[in-house]
């Protein structure tokens, strides 16, 4: 697998991005993104990694995996929600498979898609 750096520089390179670049957009210096390229800084802040992600058109929930870190979007949304840190609770104790997440994942999106008949004709909403 590969490390955090290694994949920032991947995905860097393949949009074609320079050192001086890339760090313009994010607003860091570019010794700094080659340190972290070269494995020779920790992986950054959380918010330093949304933006890598969204410049280099990346997964954010990759870079984050790779770091070891979590995105503050999902600390406060479980934090809002307890009952979704049940949930991934469970899910962990279960030992879920990849096939049975991507079942929940499924079912999860057709409850945000809500059918209502109106006056006998069907309509689906999406929320």
């Amino acid at each position: 697998m590969k490390t955090f750096g290694e994949t920032l520089r991947e995905l860097r390179t393949a949009q074609d991005y320079g050192l001086r670049q890339t760090a313009g957009k994010v607003g860091i210096s570019p010794t700094y993104l080659s340190r972290i390229e070269r494995g020779k800084e920790r992986p950054p802040k959380p918010e330093t990694i949304k933006a890598l992600a969204k410049v280099l058109a990346a997964d954010p929930d990759i870079l984050f995996r790779l770091s070891a870190s979590t995105d503050p979007d999902v600390v406060d949304y479980l934090h809002e929600h307890p009952h979704a840190m049940t949930l991934l609770r469970y899910m962990r104790e279960a030992d879920f498979s990849q096939s049975e997440i991507e079942k929940l994942f499924q079912t999860a999106e057709e409850i945000r898609s809500v059918s209502i008949s109106v006056d006998g004709n069907e309509q689906t909403f999406s929320v």
